[in-house]
């Protein structure tokens, strides 16, 4: 079990998973390759920036975040409605390694006996060959996280928003894929315990 060291965040943080890719209708490991978003990627995006409409009225002073890859790029400008946003490269995606654009068919074949041991989603993604390790990942999104001191609207994607969710509550269980946030959702965490979808 990989322990957790949960970060003490006084303000709120809303948490963006990026639209629907081409890729990700192949289900094909991202990573830090890209690919275009679909037309329901499109629409997650916008579905996202209706959200933040409302939310962004209220919230008082923010400020707006994206990974530098394309797929994140192209959900912040849909999603922030042209609004200027930063960019920082410790919110990419996690590194797959060689296993980045390959299909989960297409990994089997490549290394059958690694694929056979990992059992979880995640362990999948923090495991792959020559890619990137939890500790690595953990350790560039806590630098990113120290940084902000206001309120924050991140865009980024599946892996790195599930490691983000769980250094912010400080559960160790968090760390599986079914806690990243859905694309097209918004993730509130309040005062790094209570997490809403919005």
């Amino acid at each position: 079990m990989v322990e957790l060291v949960k970060l003490s965040m006084a303000h709120d943080i809303y948490l963006l998973r990026h639209g629907e890719t081409e890729w990700n209708k192949e289900f094909r490991f991202q990573g830090q390759k890209d690919s275009a978003l679909t037309l329901l990627g499109q629409t997650q995006a916008k579905r996202q920036a209706l959200t933040l409409r409302r939310l962004r009225t209220s919230l008082g002073h923010h400020t707006l975040w994206a990974s530098p890859l394309g797929r994140a790029q192209e959900t912040a400008r849909l999603a922030f409605e042209g609004a200027p946003f930063q960019t920082d490269p410790r919110l990419a995606e996690i590194h797959c390694g060689r296993w980045e654009g390959l299909t989960q068919a297409e990994r089997t074949a490549q290394d059958p006996d690694l694929t056979a041991r990992l059992k979880t989603e995640f362990e999948m993604y923090t495991n792959t060959p020559d890619g990137e390790r939890f500790p690595e990942l953990a350790s560039r999104l806590t630098a990113f996280l120290n940084t902000l001191d206001a309120p924050a609207i991140i865009v980024s994607h599946k892996i790195s928003l599930v490691v983000v969710r769980a250094l912010l509550t400080g559960e160790d269980d968090a760390l599986q894929v079914c806690f990243a946030p859905t694309q097209g959702s918004v993730l509130q965490v309040l005062n790094g315990a209570a997490i809403a979808h919005i």
